[in-house]
Parts: C-alpha cells; sequence; structure tokens
C-alpha cells in the first residue's frame, strides 16, 4: 500500500459542459454562494479524481469520506463519500479545507488501514466555480504489526502459542501461527502512550512460558515487523540460556509505510518490567522472514493491471524498485518480455532476448553477449540505457527506471506489452507482471 493521492483536477474547459447539478450554473446561486466542481480522473485515461501509486491492494478508493470543511469551524460543511458525490458541490462564500479519509480509527482491528489528508486552503467566491483544489496526500494514520516465527520456535512451541500485542492501555490482538504465517496485519490506534508490548504466551519444549517485550517510541505510519525466535546458547543449544531456562528472544524491523523506507532493521525490543523475560543478549538477531517484494515508485500504474500509457506525455515515468529483506539479498532477478511487437525477432535485432537475466551475466559465446549493456548503459550520455539494472546479486534494494524505454514503445500504438518480473532470495520469492497498454 503505501501513498494515496486525491487530486481534484479541474478543467475550465469541462466546467460549462452539462454536468450534473447540485444547483447549477443558470443563476440560482444566491450572492452568498460559489461551487466546486468534482471532475471524473480516471486512474489510467485522466477521468477520474483519485490517483493511486503505490497503495495497498485490496483497498476500495470510492469510500473515501470527503468533507468540506470552513475555516474557524469544526463541522464539515458538506460531507460525502467519494462514489456518491455530486459532480457539482455548492458552498457559502469562505475559505476552505477539503478532507479525505478512508477506513476507520479503531483500537485494534485486523486489516483496518486508516488514511487521512488534508488539502491546503481554498477560496470560494459567490458565483465563481472553483477550478483548482491542492492535492490531498493521504497518509496512514495507525500503526501497523506483523509477527513471525523463526523455524526453530515454530517447531518447538505448542498449537496454542500465541503472541499479543498491545498499543498503550488499548486492548490488543492476539497473533498464532495462523495470523503469523499468513502475514495478517493488526492495526492499532496512535495514542499518547507510545509503546508497544508484544507479550509471548505458549508452552516450548514442555514449559510454560509467558515473556514479554516492548518498544519505546512508537509512531503512527509505520509497520512493526516483530520476529520471535527460540533462544540459542554458546553451545549451539536452541534450547534456552546459559542456565538452562527457556528463553524466547525477539527483534523488530520498522518500516515508515508512508515514505517508503525501513528505519531500523533486526533491533532487539527492549526488555520490560514484565515477568519470565531473561537469556541476555542475542548475538545473531533473525533475518525478517518477509519475502521479497515489487513495489512502484512513480508513474501511476499498478502490478498485475493494464496501464494506458499516456504516449502524448512530455515527463512519462515508470519507475519501480525491488526489496530484499534476507541476508544475502537478491539471488535471482529476471524478466520476460511478452508482447506482439516486442517478439524474439524485433528484440534480437536490438541484440536482446526476450528472458532477462539481470544476476547473471551472459557468457562470451551466448546468442547475446552485449545484452547487459543495452539494459543498463555504459555510462556514457551516448548509450544510457533502457533503466534496467545489472549485477544485481546480493542487493537488498534493486531500482528499474524504464521511463526512456516507454516512450520508444510509443512507437506501436495499440499494442500491449507484458514484462513479467520475477525476484527470488533467501526468504521466499515474488512475481509480477508490470502490463503497458498503449
Amino acid at each position: 500500500m503505501k501513498k494515496i493521492y486525491l487530486i481534484p483536477l479541474l478543467s475550465a474547459g469541462l466546467l460549462m459542459a452539462g454536468c450534473s447539478k447540485e444547483k447549477g450554473f443558470d443563476g440560482e446561486m444566491s450572492d452568498d454562494e460559489g461551487q466546486v466542481l468534482k471532475t471524473a480522473l480516471d486512474m489510467s485515461t485522466t477521468s477520474d479524481q483519485i490517483m493511486v501509486t503505490r497503495a495497498e491492494s485490496g483497498v476500495d478508493l470510492s469510500n473515501f469520506k470527503i468533507n468540506f470543511i470552513k475555516k474557524g469551524e469544526t463541522v464539515a460543511a458538506k460531507s460525502y463519500t467519494y462514489s456518491e458525490m455530486p459532480d457539482v458541490v455548492t458552498l457559502k462564500v469562505g475559505t476552505y479545507t477539503a478532507t479525505a479519509e478512508l477506513g476507520q480509527d479503531l483500537n485494534a482491528e485486523w486489516e483496518n488501514p486508516y488514511f487521512k489528508g488534508q488539502s491546503e486552503e481554498f477560496d470560494i467566491e459567490a458565483y465563481q466555480i472553483t477550478s483548482f483544489i491542492s492535492p490531498i496526500e493521504c497518509a496512514l494514520m495507525n500503526i501497523k504489526a506483523t509477527i513471525a516465527f523463526d523455524e526453530t520456535l515454530l517447531a518447538a512451541m505448542s498449537p496454542d502459542s500465541y503472541v499479543e500485542v498491545k498499543v498503550g492501555d488499548n486492548p490488543g490482538l492476539n497473533f498464532t501461527t495462523a495470523e503469523a504465517t499468513s502475514g495478517k496485519a493488526g492495526y492499532f490506534k496512535h495514542t499518547n502512550e507510545n509503546t508497544l508490548v508484544a507479550t509471548f504466551h505458549g508452552t516450548v519444549n514442555g514449559s510454560e512460558i509467558v515473556e514479554s517485550k516492548s518498544y519505546e517510541g512508537i509512531d503512527k505510519g509505520r509497520w512493526y515487523k516483530l520476529t520471535f525466535k527460540l533462544h540459542q546458547n554458546s553451545g549451539g543449544d536452541p534450547t534456552g540460556g546459559a542456565s538452562g531456562e527457556i528463553v524466547v528472544d525477539a527483534s523488530v524491523t520498522i518500516e515508515d509505510v508512508n515514505a517508503d523506507i525501513t528505519l531500523e532493521d533486526d533491533e532487539p525490543l527492549d526488555d520490560s518490567d514484565r515477568p519470565n523475560w531473561g537469556g541476555g543478549e542475542d548475538p545473531e538477531p533473525p533475518t525478517p522472514g518477509a519475502a521479497p517484494e515489487i513495489i512502484p515508485v512513480a508513474g501511476g500504474f499498478e502490478f498485475g493491471t493494464a496501464w494506458n500509457v499516456p504516449v502524448d506525455s512530455e515527463n512519462l515515468q515508470c519507475k519501480f524498485k525491488v526489496v530484499s529483506h534476507a541476508e544475502g539479498g537478491v539471488q535471482e532477478l529476471t524478466c520476460e518480455i511478452v508482447s506482439n511487437m516486442l517478439n524474439a525477432s524485433e528484440l534480437g535485432q536490438a541484440g536482446l532476448p526476450t528472458f532477462l537475466d539481470l544476476v547473471n551475466a551472459p557468457s562470451a559465446d551466448s546468442a547475446f553477449p552485449n545484452y547487459w549493456i543495452a539494459l543498463s548503459g555504459d555510462g556514457t550520455a551516448e548509450n544510457p540505457g533502457l533503466g534496467f539494472p545489472t549485477n544485481v546479486k546480493g542487493q537488498s534494494e534493486v531500482n528499474f527506471d524504464m521511463s526512456n524505454f516507454m516512450t520508444l514503445m510509443g512507437l506501436w500504438p495499440g499494442e500491449q506489452h507484458t514484462f513479467k518480473l520475477h525476484v527470488k532470495d533467501a526468504n521466499g520469492e515474488s512475481n509480477k507482471d508490470l502490463i503497458l497498454q498503449y
């Protein structure tokens, strides 16, 4: 998921073009009223008001609640669900902001992201139609948490074991092996009490364990990935600490969801004053178990959905990145090109295969020994490449910028091109399709 933008692009040429009306443009407004128009910007063709970048899958954008709030007032002058908002909204003269929110800010709930944002101020003038509202950047306003159990602990603990996660004094959520295995996320309300407490409950190797860890200074818009493991003593026996007691340990990876960056990796959670916590430091914190990700960065596209490419755009962008959370980074990264026009014959003339291996360099006796240079360039202005990175084995973040390549593909209007991306690391693998429709 990560950022959602609601951008009313209001064209003066459309203002008088016969929209459905709340009051209309025919003199029915009073001398203390003005209007603002909702125009449609489709996500792929600029005909729907919502543009999404890095949005989490499954978010129903039509359910955004839109509020028009007059300056100096706390209650909205007009409120609508976006899908039911009229094309023309009539408001009293004054200075306003528009807010947008999705979801509910609940104490603790499964899969319940809460987004909220606000525009800059704009004026409603008598008998005038407002033609622009600044972008509303909707950020995640609650706290996201997931739990993972490492394989050693998973094999040693009882099936009814779970981790309770709480933020402040609010009720928490219980993560069982089912939630951990599926990667199910809990969302928690941000409070003045900025402490997250994760308590392990269960039986480990026959011993009943109730152990807690806490993390201070938590903040909204961040994803706390908590990994629990069975602590190993210096002899390598995964049974407990030096004195033989069973010790469950934990670490956390924090990602700023709104900024799409990792803040901290594998920092051990602070000891709390909860009972039965011990074992000392873990010299080898566990690697988070998340599979590698392929994340849109710029261009307004979504993987798996055909993107109607605006070929006449002067600033066409297509950027995404591959992120590996595993030790050792990326081990496999490939791209298969599936297209009627960018076929083996057409690509072959440019010295490119249809299957691109970005980890293993082509051998000197291969059919396309120099295709890595065509993909990533040679560092000169004459050959900037096509925006594909190469020699990426071991990297934790790999950036693609296919913007120049996108412009070249505009030579074939009406064609569709699919780039089938595959990445694998020590934690697993991911596959995404970038589908470009010209």
